[in-house]
């Protein structure tokens, strides 16, 4: 689908090269150095530089500079002993998943994901990964996650005293924003023999619906978004969301906010962007930004669920304290660099990122340069890091909503 419309993913691309930092020189030690220590567990260079090829991979034409290349390091190093102390953690509490289920979750994956053993083993040669390693991955996610979620049923819900005052404090927050209740049908050329096979596909897909198919039963059918097990609602979008989620296609923003009426659909649509086809139907629309009362529909529950995860948020953040001292980690990397500020300007991509980079630059010759102001950001790993926002707080302009909105989510 239009993929930017769900989740807007920076991709920070910088203007030196990543393979020109290497060249004359070889990277500062092999594969298996070792760049920190949790309790037993050794952590090496490869598996940092595995997540960094992994943002690589996903922002084409993306480079790091020495420095740029050190603090992506630090960031993806400090995120992966977070991640190795919660699952230490995760081993005392007897939560750590058999054989049995990962490999179940891993064909699991393999299924959502429509893969054919031929493209697995071809992603895990993509990433740098044996099997046995991504299954060590999927083995620390699995224990992560029940550690999370033992964690979560030891905090208390705020009670309806905290609930009303929360919403008094905030009143003036409470807004339902202008936007739009959508249902969408998507087709990816890479699943359809490229752009050719996927246009055939989107226009039968119209031809249908001309024809007096239901939107709903089609989308269920045919479309390849997830959304496809709602019938294709991809629910309530706010006209920021929208500008946001089109970047390149403003006309299609006004059309959904001025001239569709609900019930209409849109004739198939290319994003600019991710090269997808889709068709999106007009479910509702909001024409005005609303107040919202302590009893309009989603109030209370956005204020619950903030609350509440706010304080998960602080134990987790806690636990991940106390777990990292228990496990005694060290962090190699970061201390050779106090030692010697010189290896800042002197770091040096290893042969994974070194490889990385020969094939991005086949592919994309002409390196894009979007933000050269902004640092790069590391990827990082959803389970383990463990940051806070202290101001976190229920959002009231997106996901509070009257009750025709979204009402298939």
């Amino acid at each position: 689908m239009f993929n930017s419309i769900k989740k807007i993913l920076p991709i920070i691309l910088v203007a030196a090269s990543l393979l020109a930092a290497a060249c004359g020189d070889k990277p500062s030690g092999g594969d298996a150095d070792v760049v920190a220590k949790v309790g037993p567990k050794e952590i090496t260079i490869k598996q940092v530089d595995t997540v960094i090829k992994q943002q690589l991979d996903q922002s084409p034409g993306a480079t790091f500079t020495p420095a740029e290349l050190a603090a992506a390091r630090l960031s993806v190093l400090d995120n992966l002993i977070q991640e190795e102390a919660f699952f230490q953690k995760a081993q005392k509490d007897n939560l750590v998943p058999d054989d049995s289920k990962v490999n179940q979750e891993l064909q699991k994956r393999k299924q959502d994901a429509g893969m054919t053993e031929d493209q697995y083993q071809q992603g895990l040669k993509s990433a740098g990964l044996s099997e046995e390693e991504y299954k060590d991955k999927i083995r620390h996610e699995l224990a992560i996650t029940a550690l999370r979620d033992k964690e979560k049923t030891r905090v208390s819900p705020p009670t309806d005293d905290e609930v009303k005052k929360y919403y008094e404090d905030h009143r003036q927050e409470f807004k339902a924003a202008r936007g739009v209740d959508l249902s969408l049908i998507s087709v990816n050329p890479q699943n359809n023999g490229g752009d050719a096979g996927a246009e055939q596909k989107i226009k039968a897909i119209y031809a249908q619906l001309k024809g007096g198919a239901d939107f709903a039963t089609i989308a269920a059918s045919r479309s390849e978004d997830p959304s496809n097990i709602r019938g294709g609602n991809i629910g309530f979008l706010s006209e920021d969301q929208l500008k946001q989620g089109f970047p390149t296609r403003p006309e299609i923003v006004q059309r959904l906010m001025t001239s569709m009426n609900p019930g209409d659909y849109t004739e198939p649509l290319k994003d600019n962007i991710a090269g997808n086809w889709a068709i999106f139907k007009l479910n509702a629309r909001r024409e005005k930004e609303e107040n919202l009362t302590f009893d309009s529909p989603d109030v209370r529950k956005s204020i619950v669920d903030a609350i509440t995860q706010q304080r998960q948020q602080v134990l987790f953040n806690a636990l991940m304290l106390v777990a990292i001292s228990e496990s005694n980690a060290k962090n190699y990397l970061a201390e050779r660099i106090v030692e010697d500020p010189k290896r800042i300007i002197e770091m040096k991509p290893s042969a994974l990122l070194t490889e990385a980079a020969k094939q991005q630059q086949q592919q994309t010759p002409q390196p894009r340069v979007e933000n050269q102001n902004q640092p790069a950001k590391s990827a990082t790993n959803s389970n383990a890091a463990a940051t806070t926002n202290s101001n976190t707080k229920p959002a009231a302009n997106s996901n509070a909503k009257p009750a025709t909105a979204n009402r298939n989510k």
